[in-house]
């Protein structure tokens, strides 16, 4: 599958280079695709991966994952188009800090708002971003949570999580997300009383 990833920090980086080793074809949209960084990144991961300008990625990807400070996010967001239309859009987000007046209950939210043209789903945003390059906690493996509203774009993420190493929880639909961003801030504010070496797992019997 072909994944455009907006950002190429902590979560799209890493996200990336597990992608790629499960058999994925990454390009990654950011301003400036010759920085040392993002080099250095393509450099380790091999050649099934790439850097260009965010349209690009949009345009690229099957997949599109935003992975971008929440700040950045609308404004780039405008630059789509119509090149996210029936698109998988994957809001791996967290809007931290004040809240903009007019904001729905959720980033999440916000985002299919922006680009209602997309199939937005919410997921990889309640762990710290190292964990992403290993999912297994002792003898279990960490679950990421997952909404949206489109039950395809789900299975597909879904999916794209377990090529990874998660279990997958789905948490219905999109208008739960501000359940998950909760969660994450739940695992900041634990990380900082008791470690970063935690991830959340939903329990069953």
């Amino acid at each position: 599958m072909k994944i455009g990833i907006l950002g190429a920090g902590n979560i799209g980086g890493n996200l990336g280079r597990r992608w790629v080793a499960g058999g994925h074809e990454v390009l990654f949209g950011v301003r400036d695709a010759h920085n040392a960084k993002v080099q250095a990144l393509l450099d380790e991961i091999g050649s099934d991966a790439c850097a260009a300008n965010v349209v690009d990625a949009f345009d690229y990807g099957e997949v599109v994952l935003l992975a971008l400070p929440w700040q950045a996010v609308q404004e780039t967001l405008e630059q789509a188009g119509d090149l996210l239309k029936g698109k998988i859009l994957i809001d791996a987000t967290n809007r931290l800090g004040a809240v903009a007046p007019g904001s729905l209950p959720s980033a999440a939210e916000d985002i299919a708002k922006w680009v209602p043209e997309a199939r937005v789903v919410k997921a990889f945003n309640s762990l710290g971003a190292e964990h992403l390059l290993n999912t297994q906690f002792g003898s279990q493996q960490a679950d990421t949570f997952i909404c949206g509203d489109d039950e395809a774009a789900k299975a597909v993420v879904k999916q794209l999580a377990e090529d990874i190493g998660f279990g997958v929880i789905d948490a219905g639909s999109l208008s739960n997300a501000h359940l998950l961003e909760s969660l994450a801030k739940l695992w900041i504010t634990l990380s900082r009383r008791v470690g970063r070496e935690i991830a959340f797992k939903l329990l069953q019997r």
